[in-house]
């Protein structure tokens, strides 16, 4: 294996400690919006999960709102100027509630609506969004009753009024998983249960306790994405037997489950649905592991890059999708996957650490370029590639750590960690990118549990080949506990957990300021000098027909023109009816007498996978066709009969062909169908 760079770089937590040069010296805080309980009161936290852009450069958002009664209120706020979003939710419990609550923000942080849960609970840390091409989204949730409230329905209101409204009567509070399609309005399309069918036999559980099952959860979702066709995929962790759509997935790895959520047996998983919601595939771990679960998916192209955490059993072989590995010890670990989408695995790497009690935490997962990054916060010690990194506070203070992987086969390529001087504080990495400049750019949260000491939000600059650090900027000072991060090309939106014990938090280059004395879900929009690539183009019209066993290539372009990484990574949704090579040429296979009538070709930025630009191809069966040029790009396609009806689509009989090129010249042509 290939030797690493580690980097081990202290980092003082004094605000006034953390100098920033000039690269980054020009930032802008553009805004800062916070949603929260109007009564304020520390039990009624409130949690953000995720946030992805939308269509039309918006952003969609889900997390947790805290409330006890109806009556209260959770609001969109500045700091001075609120907006309503969702009344509370009736509790009988001793704590508060946790409802679900998904919303739309405009670009420059305007609420446009919400879709929140009136009845039952959400889970805290595993709830997350996808957008989709048709301008709405897909939400992954995990719900419950509320507390007190067995015999109540779980229910969701959409922004158009509408309700969700699942009945479900039970005994004991359990978890269920959903599928939600939203559309770009906020109203609710369609949605999928994902059943975890955990029960008492003891033949599945024979270390069930009747105690805890009251607090059991058969599935943890921790990851979502879509792939160009709007196949969704979904992965996780299952305690239990899973259902959905008809179809039953079993558990294995549960021997030693009494039902306690917080514990972690049972077995990694993904399952693909189509853009319906219908069941497709999945694709489950073999052998034998203490610990396992999918912690992030990621579809580039036509490939699924898996994250997944593995304390494996010491000597005993573990396998996904048939690539095995043998853990030496039971340290928890990471692997990573590349798959297609159809859930094959091509290539396996499992990085195992050689330390007993390594604990990670907030993993996140960044596509660039040619690099995977992982990253996130990390006690005790762990091995990268080769390089052990040993770090054992007496107070285990987490640090904050990010690894590049090479994407072509998962080898490790550089690696650095984050030390902070003052162990209090807990640090992590939680979203990153590749500038225009070819470097690669990512967020640290600093995280306080005690409200004498400071604590931040920084963005720092990364060589791209090192990790080593070469600027940084403190985007927010106050308890900051990052979530997520993503950016348009010119903006960096982070969602974070601000606030604890009325610690005043404040924002780079502005004069907002915020405090509460409960943790509230907040998003913050930055304009920083070095952005991603901010959109991509393919030249020409969004609807091809191109003839069977003819090729053209298309053409895409940047924006900016010319940034450090200019690759594009080409893909076909449908290759039995048209392919794509790595420079953008296309080739109909098959026509729809052949069953391969069309596909989606679409073009991804290779530093900014979210940039990505899709032209449909129709496959067409013509003969007899004069010679075309083909070092020009094919614009549009029309077919004439012979009383000079027009179509898109070649008529049965005599053809008149009209070819427009890119450059404006034509091509007449007669042929028979």
């Amino acid at each position: 294996m290939k030797k690493i760079t580690l980097l081990a770089v202290a980092v003082l937590a004094s605000a006034s400690m953390l100098a920033s040069a000039q690269s980054l010296g020009g930032t802008q805080t553009l805004w800062a919006k916070f949603v929260k309980n109007t009564q304020n009161e520390q039990a009624l936290t409130s949690q953000g999960n995720q946030m992805v852009l939308a269509q039309d450069g918006g952003l969609y958002c889900i997390g947790n709102i805290g409330s006890t009664t109806a009556e209260q209120m959770t609001v969109l706020t500045d700091g001075t100027n609120a907006t309503n979003l969702a009344q509370g939710i009736d509790y009988s419990g001793n704590g508060a509630n946790q409802g679900l609550l998904i919303m739309k923000l405009s670009a420059d942080g305007e609420l446009v609506w919400t879709v929140a849960q009136t009845n039952g609970e959400a889970a805290v840390n595993e709830n997350w969004v996808a957008a989709t091409a048709d301008g709405g989204l897909v939400a992954l949730v995990n719900l419950r009753h509320t507390e007190g409230h067995l015999g109540d329905n779980i229910t969701i209101k959409d922004a158009k009024g509408n309700n969700f409204d699942y009945e479900w009567t039970v005994e004991a509070r359990s978890f269920r998983s959903f599928i939600i399609k939203i559309d770009a309005d906020g109203g609710i399309e369609w949605t999928r249960e994902i059943e975890a069918n955990a029960t008492a036999d003891e033949a599945t559980y024979p270390a069930w306790s009747q105690t805890s099952r009251n607090i059991g959860q058969g599935i943890k979702t921790y990851a979502l994405d879509i792939d160009n066709e709007g196949n969704i995929y979904v992965g996780g962790l299952m305690c239990a037997t899973l259902t959905t759509d008809g179809v039953t997935i079993p558990v294995h790895n549960v021997a030693s489950w009494n039902g306690n959520a917080q514990t972690t047996v049972g077995n990694m998983f993904v399952i693909k649905f189509d853009q319906d919601g219908n069941y497709v595939k999945h694709l489950v771990s073999e052998g034998e592991a203490t610990q396992e679960n999918v912690r992030a998916l990621k579809v580039v192209g036509n490939k699924l890059y898996m994250a997944t955490w593995i304390a494996g059993v010491a000597g005993t072989e573990f396998s996904i999708g048939g690539k095995s590995v043998i853990p030496a010890t039971v340290n928890g670990s990471w692997a990573l996957a590349e798959l297609d989408t159809n859930l094959n695995v091509n290539w396996l790497q499992f990085y195992e650490s050689t330390i007993s009690g390594s604990a990670w935490q907030m993993p996140t997962m960044t596509i660039a370029g040619d690099h995977i990054y992982l990253m996130g916060t990390a006690k005790y010690g762990y091995t990268i590639g080769e390089t052990n990194y040993t770090n054992t506070p007496a107070n285990k203070a987490r640090q904050s750590w990010l690894m590049q992987f090479d994407r072509s086969n998962g080898n490790a390529t550089a690696a650095t960690v984050l030390a902070t001087g003052n162990m209090q504080m807990q640090h992590g990495f939680f979203g990153g990118y590749e500038g225009t400049d070819g470097n690669f750019y990512a967020i640290e949260r600093g995280l306080t549990p005690s409200a004498s000491f400071g604590s931040e939000m920084i963005l720092y600059k990364f060589n791209q080949e090192t990790l080593e650090i070469d600027d940084n900027v403190q985007l927010a000072q106050g308890s900051c506990d990052g979530q997520s991060l993503v950016t348009d090309g010119t903006k960096v939106y982070v969602m974070n957990r601000f606030g604890n014990k009325n610690e005043a938090i404040s924002f780079y280059n502005s004069e907002i300021t915020f405090s509460s004395l409960s943790f509230v879900w907040g998003q913050s929009a930055y304009e920083v000098p070095v952005g991603a690539v901010q959109s991509l183009t393919i030249e020409g019209n969004s609807e091809i027909n191109l003839e069977k066993g003819k090729s053209i290539d298309l053409v895409a372009s940047l924006i900016p023109e010319d940034p450090a990484n200019s690759e594009i990574i080409w893909s076909s949704s449908n290759e039995e009816a048209v392919t794509v090579d790595e420079n953008g040429k296309i080739t109909a296979v098959n026509d729809q007498k052949a069953g391969g009538d069309n596909a989606i070709i679409t073009a991804t930025s290779a530093s900014n996978p979210s940039v990505k630009a899709s032209v449909k191809v129709n496959v067409t069966n013509v003969t007899a066709i004069g010679t075309v040029n083909s070092a020009k790009a094919v614009k549009t396609v029309r077919y004439y009969n012979v009383a000079g009806v027009e179509s898109n689509v070649p008529f049965s009989g005599m053809n008149i062909i009209v070819k427009t090129y890119s450059d404006g010249s034509r091509e007449t042509t007669k042929a028979v169908k």
